[in-house]
């Protein structure tokens, strides 16, 4: 990864905010700058300056993971108002930043009390907005994530049968991906059979296979660093009436949002596209979540794809759309594939296809 340019980048910003540093404590952020995958972190960004901040327990992942042109900074049970207070004073720095958005209100007012030696200005989305737009290599670690995924999605199908229970499926998923390698499953599974289904965050439980009704797989990775995400729904046995037409309904939504996606075109407007379609067959009250959200370090990051998002697609975006259909008490039917925005068009990304699968 080129640590270097996104810092060059976020000095640039630093200057035209006028301030000295900033302060990054969200992790997913402190991985996009630095490399560093652990738990326990601090770092600061001046105009010349990359602090490290970690206890010992970290040290030597600090020597294997980071950027090599952060000096490491011993930090272990201290106040960060104080630490940040003895930096400012070190290097001359008058203007601090730091991520209001990732600490709490008793948190940034600790730290203001403590940091005697400068002035902290409270900023939102800085790095965030850096993240909205992959280079190669990131979209190659995201397309590895996919592929993974759907690998052992393909195996999970294989194990489905009579007796088979939600948290075994998870149980698989995860024994699955970590034979291959990948750090962590990119949420907890969701797997949700029959009425579990028509919850769109249903998690998993003991409920075991129900033949002829909505079997819900919303599954993803963490491959170096980059996340993937998918959601499947398939029958096992046949699938009992009314089902494969609500299926069709909701794959059409998808493939015409994706169709009306492309640079320069508002997140808003491809969210308009599939729920107006899911409206105008009579279900637009079983739709209520976004259309779709953009995938990175985090599975859930910029941009949101939904009725109120400001966002327009540019290249370099990786995102979701996922339209779905839920009638409580019975099943949901959910289809999501991730998109890639490139210089003219959105390239889909899954090499699984969308139709109807039914489990004999």
């Amino acid at each position: 990864m080129n640590y270097q340019s996104r810092i060059d980048a976020l000095r640039h910003t630093l200057a035209s905010l006028h301030l000295d540093a900033l302060l990054v404590s969200y992790l997913p952020n402190i991985f996009y700058l630095s490399g560093f995958t652990g738990t326990t972190a601090w770092i600061l960004v001046g105009k010349k300056q990359l602090l490290f901040l970690t206890d010992s327990r970290y040290h030597e992942r600090f020597r294997e993971e980071v950027f090599p042109e952060y000096e490491l900074v011993d930090f272990y049970q201290e106040s960060v108002g104080a630490k940040l207070s003895e930096v400012a004073k070190r290097f001359g720095w008058r203007r601090v930043g730091f991520e209001a958005q990732h600490l709490s209100y008793a948190e940034a007012e600790e730290m203001r009390q403590q940091a005697a030696e400068c002035e902290l200005s409270p900023r939102s989305g800085i790095i965030e907005s850096m993240r909205l737009c992959k280079d190669e290599e990131e979209i190659t670690r995201i397309r590895e994530a996919i592929r993974i995924k759907e690998e052992v999605f393909q195996e999970l199908m294989g194990a489905l049968t009579t007796g088979v229970t939600e948290a075994d499926m998870a149980a698989e998923f995860e024994y699955r991906i970590r034979k291959r390698g990948v750090q962590a499953a990119s949420f907890s599974p969701i797997i949700a059979f029959g009425p579990n289904s028509a919850k769109p965050h249903a998690g998993f439980s003991e409920q075991e296979l129900i033949p002829g009704v909505p079997l819900t797989f919303d599954l993803g990775v963490v491959y170096e660093g980059y996340c993937s995400d998918m959601t499947r729904t398939v029958f096992y046995g046949g699938a009992s009436p009314g089902w494969e037409e609500i299926y069709g309904i909701v794959r059409n939504a998808k493939e015409s949002a994706a169709a009306a996606a492309a640079p320069g075109v508002a997140c808003a407007e491809v969210d308009r596209v599939a729920r107006d379609l899911i409206t105008a067959e009579g279900y637009g009250s079983n739709f209520g979540h976004g259309l779709g959200h953009g995938v990175g370090v985090e599975v859930h990051e910029q941009p949101r794809v939904n009725s109120r998002s400001k966002e327009v697609l540019q290249p370099g975006m990786v995102f979701t759309i996922e339209p779905g259909i839920y009638v409580p008490g019975q099943g949901g039917i959910r289809i999501e594939d991730m998109y890639l925005v490139t210089e003219r068009r959105v390239e889909r990304l899954n090499a699984l296809g969308t139709d109807v699968v039914v489990i004999k």
